[in-house]
């Protein structure tokens, strides 16, 4: 199965909002849809695996000037397949396009952060050739 890779549309928000779920980040097709608009606003690429006419997987793409280097940085904000449909080249097929399109932007890094208990992830990363670079620290805010 190759999958066509194309930008999520309003109507994909109920399965992408399934899938945000799968990476533990519930919310509803409501909310999905008004932050696709968001993020299209903003200049974000939200690109979506679609075969046997269902979304199977995503990659959201940020372009972000930086002051450490020359080139903008593309940082996949999200990356999630299917979990009954992993394994057959629908996430290397979703960073292919999300690189592709990177270095269309003229980015010069490529990177992601990931949860430290995701070993499964961090094992796929390093397949598609990404290597672990760094720690990410955060802090939630509240309202």
């Amino acid at each position: 199965m190759d999958p066509t890779i194309r930008d999520a549309r309003a109507e994909d928000a109920p399965t992408i909002a399934a899938l945000l779920a799968q990476l533990g980040y519930p919310t509803d097709a409501a909310a999905v849809e008004e932050r696709l608009e968001r993020l299209r606003i903003v200049g974000d690429r939200v690109l979506v695996a679609d075969a046997d006419g269902g979304v199977l997987g995503l990659a959201h793409l940020q372009v972000t000037p930086a002051l450490e280097r020359d080139r903008p940085a593309g940082r996949l904000a999200a990356l999630v397949v299917d979990e009954q449909r992993r394994g057959h080249g629908i996430g290397r097929a979703l960073v292919d396009a999300a690189e592709t399109e990177a270095r269309l932007r003229g980015c010069g890094l490529l990177y992601l952060t990931a949860s430290d208990g995701r070993e499964d992830a961090h094992a796929f990363y390093e397949r598609v050739g990404l290597e672990q670079s760094g720690r990410r620290y955060s802090r939630t805010l509240s309202e």
